[in-house]
């Protein structure tokens, strides 16, 4: 006798009710995991017929599958978007600080006076054009100083992938690093001044910046002294040290969450005080560069997956005009030092042309401050997503060739 359990009489549903509907409901996981594997798809395809980065297939993919799979993708899955490209960028902004030799700008003072010559003349470039074309003091110091930085998982994607060594890509990598850190500092001042003028309130103007920076200095010392320890206790280039190196990451990465802090500029130091704090250089394990491989992916994928066309359309004009003053003051910034820090006038027209990408992560920071603030979401969040978008579909290819024609190119 067939128990009630499996008695077909006794469920109301059709006899083919374990079959799935019809037409398939497709679920936002199947679509990121499509997403992904057409992306890496294509960005071997750019690679080997085209000779582009890959990474410049990958935001193109996102925002393809945003437009098949509609705002729902990113909608119900905001959260563990944003994880990913948290743990993307932590792991790359690690690596990067990682590459900075605080020993070699004690002694060539003139690169460090080249990282502040650039961010420098970017930041007022950026700022002049915004007044001038009558954006808000607030909105224009914020948007210069989001300006400043260039975009770190371009510059390290692109490095790596061409194996690039030689003056043009390390200094590269190290005013990456500094406009970084630069960018994050001016920001969150820039923040205390947007809580005086829409709040009034000097208290919150000047803790919420201290309180930032103040503890993603020390959360990033934290994580540098914690890796430092058990660099001596294992081989963290093993396979299964990694694993644990990643856990630490993945933590640290959750109590900067819980604490509200940077996730830049926390990682950028702990990868800063790591390399300059050890007697022999830090290795970066490559098996933990590999899994940040793939969430680069991730990265990018949901950088082109945010592109609004209402964003290109408001604000593309004038994200245009900005990028163009943004480069053209960070290239006369590098000029202005190249021979004192050592390098020819070509070397430095190469450098100063490849620190042209802005920073992707600027649409994360936008958003967040649109939440805060909605009467930014008229002026500032079209225009900085707009300049984020247009450079992270061109920067790729922009380094790439200055990297090229630098001849440190090593495929």
């Amino acid at each position: 006798m067939i128990p009630d359990a499996f008695n077909m009489s006794s469920i109301n549903e059709p006899f083919a009710f374990f079959l799935p509907a019809w037409p398939l409901l497709l679920s936002p996981p199947l679509w990121i995991a499509l997403a992904v594997a057409l992306a890496a798809l294509a960005g071997e395809w750019v690679r080997r017929y085209l000779g582009l980065p890959r990474i410049t297939a990958y935001p193109v993919v996102g925002m393809l599958v945003a437009t098949v799979a509609g705002d729902r993708l990113v909608a119900e899955h905001d959260e563990w978007l944003r994880w990913g490209l948290n743990v993307a960028l932590a792991i790359l902004l690690f690596e990067l600080g990682s590459r900075v030799d605080l020993r070699w700008l004690r002694h060539n003072r003139w690169l460090l006076a080249t990282s502040f010559g650039e961010s420098l003349a970017a930041f007022a470039a950026i700022f002049a054009i915004s007044r001038y074309l009558g954006i808000a003091s607030e909105p224009a110091a914020l948007l210069a100083a989001i300006g400043m930085s260039t975009s770190p998982a371009v510059i390290m994607r692109v490095v790596t992938e061409s194996n690039a060594q030689g003056q043009v890509s390390t200094r590269l990598l190290v005013l990456t690093a500094l406009n970084t850190i630069y960018s994050v500092v001016t920001i969150h001042l820039a923040m205390g001044m947007l809580h005086q003028h829409y709040s009034g309130d000097w208290v919150l103007a000047i803790s919420h910046p201290l309180y930032l920076l103040g503890a993603g200095l020390i959360v990033g010392k934290l994580l540098a002294m914690t890796i430092s320890r058990l660099h001596h206790w294992l081989t963290l280039r093993d396979e299964y040290a990694s694993i644990i190196l990643l856990s630490i990451v993945l933590m640290t990465i959750g109590l900067i969450e819980a604490l509200r802090l940077p996730v830049t500029l926390c990682m950028l130091f702990a990868g800063i005080v790591l390399r300059n704090g050890e007697r022999r250089a830090w290795v970066f394990p490559e098996h933990f560069g590999s899994v940040g491989g793939v969430l680069v992916v991730l990265l990018f994928l949901v950088v082109g997956i945010q592109i609004k066309m209402e964003h290109l359309l408001t604000g593309g004009f004038l994200a245009l005009l900005l990028i163009g003053a943004r480069s053209l003051a960070k290239l006369c910034g590098v000029l202005l030092f190249a021979r004192p820090a050592g390098i020819s006038w070509r070397q430095g027209l190469l450098l100063g042309v490849a620190l042209s990408p802005a920073a992707g992560p600027v649409m994360v920071a936008a958003s967040d401050l649109g939440q805060i603030y909605p009467q930014l979401q008229g002026t500032l969040i079209p225009v900085a997503m707009s300049a984020a978008a247009i450079m992270e579909l061109a920067g790729p290819i922009i380094v790439a060739l200055c990297l090229k024609w630098s001849g440190e190119r090593r495929e």
